[in-house]
């Protein structure tokens, strides 16, 4: 794979018993995250902190078979509810 990948990836995580669709690629060394939605018909019942960006990109790393410090942070910006 080249340091920088045009093609988008779709991932689909389960974190906290909610399904997250992660939109991002690798740039350089790390893969970015470009937006993060719930999908599914739950509604989101608590706070979208650090807490909860951080297991989602545990989820993701795991998903992509990458060690997290390969994952950028995800943040709040980033997520769409």
């Amino acid at each position: 794979m080249s340091d920088y990948d045009k093609r988008t990836t779709r991932i689909l995580v389960e974190v906290d018993g909610y399904t997250w669709r992660v939109h991002g690629r690798r740039h350089g060394i790390r893969w970015h995250c470009h937006l993060v939605e719930l999908v599914g018909h739950l509604e989101l019942d608590r706070p979208i902190d650090q807490s909860l960006r951080d297991r989602i990109r545990t989820a993701l790393a795991k998903a992509l078979e990458l060690d997290e410090s390969e994952i950028a942070r995800i943040t709040a910006d980033l997520i769409l509810t």
